[in-house]
């Protein structure tokens, strides 16, 4: 089969890794990490790419989604006329973790984590870690594509992000250790005062969504015609009509 992969660039490695070996032809376009920070852009950009893949000659199977919940930034999206496949998780983090059981139990026991993977340190999401001039390079890549207030809201968010959180946990993927991650995580928790945890990482969730391995208790299959809304519940997410 042929599919789209829209994929958040948090897992540019990691997803990449896995499509390599899929059985199944992908093409992949990697979204920023920043339009988290306004669900409502990143709801409108992947509506568009959705849109824009069913519109198209050629024709894919499915477009998979590597995204979550992620603050109902995904909520309300549509499958035109080929399935749409999305992770059933709250964030991005279960699919770093590998279920939203494990997920769960780290939530519970470790409130205030902040977590750090290898895409996004390599790629500068190392939020808590920023020079004077990448915090200046920051602002104006946010001011040219938000507005002035768009962009200061995102950088005061980044800025007080460490006053809600005790621990920066690292989490370690053994096809990524050559990157030398836990270092820069271990420098960011020294300079903020937090305590650094190293938690093993399970890659499962990305692997089963680009080999087509869709669990309907890990997937949500949106059919044409069909919308992605939150269940409130152990499902995360549900299709309807």
């Amino acid at each position: 089969m042929w599919f789209e992969l829209i994929a958040c660039d948090i897992f540019v490695r990691e997803v990449s890794y896995y499509v390599a070996t899929s059985p199944h032809a992908i093409d992949m376009t990697f979204l920023e990490k920043g339009l988290h920070e306004k669900p409502d852009y990143l709801r409108q950009g992947l509506q568009q790419k959705i849109d824009q893949t069913s519109s198209l000659e050629k024709k894919y199977d499915a477009t998979l989604l590597a995204y979550a919940l992620c603050g109902n930034a995904t909520q309300g999206l549509i499958a035109r006329d080929i399935p749409v496949v999305i992770p059933k998780a709250h964030d991005c983090i279960t699919l770093f973790l590998g279920s939203r059981e494990r997920y769960m139990v780290e939530f519970n026991e470790k409130p205030g984590t902040y977590y750090y993977t290898p895409s996004a340190i390599e790629r500068g999401y190392t939020v808590g870690a920023e020079t004077s001039l990448s915090k200046e390079k920051k602002y104006a890549e946010y001011l040219e594509k938000y507005g002035e207030d768009n962009a200061k809201y995102l950088m005061e968010m980044e800025d007080g992000f460490t006053k809600n959180y005790s621990y920066a946990a690292f989490i370690d993927l053994e096809p990524f250790r050559f990157l030398n991650c836990p270092e820069r995580v271990k420098e960011i928790a020294r300079n903020k005062s937090l305590e650094y945890r190293e938690l093993p990482g399970n890659l499962c969730l990305l692997q089963e969504l680009v080999y087509g391995d869709w669990n309907e208790n890990k997937f949500l299959v949106l059919q044409p015609g069909q919308k992605m809304e939150a269940s409130n519940d152990e499902r995360v997410i549900h299709a309807v009509e």
